[in-house]
C-alpha cells in the first residue's frame, strides 16, 4: 500500500528568509567592513522577515490564535531591538 504524502497547510517563508547563518567562531577577528557587510546581510534578511509578518493576515493554513501570538511576538522583539540600535545611534552622534 502506497503512503500519500500529506500537503502541508503551514505558511511558506519568504525566499531568502530562513535560519540565520551561524555565528563566527568567538576567537575570529572580524574588520569593521565585514561586520558592515554582515549588518547589510542581516538588514535584508530582518527586512524579508517583516515582510512576511505583514503578510500574515492573508495567510491560509495557519490559525488566527497563532497569527496573532506570532505577531504581537514579533513585535515585542522588534520595539526592544529597536530601542538598543536607537541608543547605539544616538551615543554614536554625541560623540
Amino acid at each position: 500500500m502506497a503512503v500519500k504524502a500529506k500537503a502541508s497547510s503551514r505558511v511558506a517563508a519568504p525566499p531568502g528568509v530562513g535560519k540565520a547563518p551561524a555565528a563566527p567562531a568567538p576567537t575570529a577577528r572580524l574588520t569593521m567592513e565585514e561586520r558592515l557587510h554582515r549588518i547589510e546581510t542581516m538588514g535584508k534578511r530582518i527586512d524579508g522577515y517583516v515582510q512576511f509578518m505583514c503578510k500574515i493576515a492573508s495567510e491560509t493554513g495557519t490559525s488566527s490564535e497563532i497569527k496573532e501570538r506570532a505577531v504581537a511576538v514579533f513585535y515585542e522583539q522588534m520595539v526592544l531591538v529597536e530601542r538598543q540600535l536607537a541608543h547605539i545611534h544616538d551615543e554614536l552622534r554625541l560623540e
